[in-house]
């Protein structure tokens, strides 16, 4: 049975997912890419003063030792553990922070880049079959 032919019926718009991304003006990328490079650059130098703050390879061994104490001593190792958790959390915050730096900072670079070069954003496109094989194993399927 045709479902045109029906009273009423009224097929659906087609779908926009793969319908092509509006630009934005490039005076607003610019901006974006200036500011992620800023931030990038800001935290960066901000690592930069830890160094001289304290003494990082000390920072970590004195971590590694309060570990290491807090195993030994079950008695009164919760709160030594605890204090060499926290520690240990405020070093991979340390690490997590310049990754993300890094990460601010190349892609205000790229976004710099892209202005410069038109097409450099549509070189660094995934093809469009790989991009639908992509797609059918993230979707989540009614079960």
């Amino acid at each position: 049975m045709n479902r045109l032919s029906e009273p009423g019926f009224k097929p659906l718009p087609p779908r926009k997912v793969f319908r092509k991304r509006r630009s934005r003006a490039p005076w607003r990328e610019a901006l974006f890419a200036l500011l992620n490079m800023a931030v990038g650059i800001g935290v960066l130098v901000a690592l930069l003063q830890l160094p001289a703050r304290l003494d990082s390879l000390l920072v970590v061994s004195k971590v590694i030792s309060t570990l290491l104490k807090a195993l030994s001593r079950i008695g009164e190792g919760l709160a030594l553990l605890a204090a060499g958790l926290a520690q240990t959390f405020g070093i991979l915050l340390v690490v997590g922070l310049a990754i993300a730096a890094l990460l601010l900072l190349a892609n205000g670079v790229f976004r710099i880049l892209r202005l410069g070069i038109p097409g450099l954003g549509g070189v660094l496109e995934l093809p469009t079959e790989l991009a639908r094989l992509l797609l059918s194993f993230v979707r989540i399927r009614k079960p």
